[in-house]
């Protein structure tokens, strides 16, 4: 996890991803990703970048509400997929980032790995 690990907003997402069942981290193109089983549930980002962010796949029914929120946006790429992209700079964005995180894990995650109560 390189340079940025002594970033606490960082460091709590990456610890919240690679507590899922059965995730583990890759790093394609220099980017800090997380997967289950091969598929991608959250983008972390680049080690070196500024800044705390991530890309997750929301829930389609919260895709709009999503975007209304001034830190989120439709993901570049993958976006027309249902991905968003926050920005993570304050405590009520970092709840948020957490609780995509868990969707997003929910969406990709085979059946058996889903989590009914977190």
């Amino acid at each position: 996890m390189a340079k940025r690990s002594a970033e606490p907003r960082f460091r709590k997402l990456y610890d919240h991803a690679r507590k899922k069942p059965e995730a583990f981290e890759d790093h394609p193109w220099g980017e800090t990703v997380f997967k289950v089983n091969g598929k991608v549930f959250v983008f972390l980002g680049h080690p070196e970048s500024s800044g705390v962010g991530l890309t997750v796949k929301a829930p389609p029914d919260e895709l709009d509400a999503l975007l209304e929120l001034p830190y989120v946006h439709r993901a570049k790429y993958v976006g027309r997929f249902g991905w968003v992209s926050l920005t993570v700079e304050d405590d009520e964005a970092l709840a948020l980032a957490l609780e995509l995180i868990d969707d997003s894990y929910d969406l990709i995650a085979p059946k058996r790995l889903r989590t009914a109560q977190r």
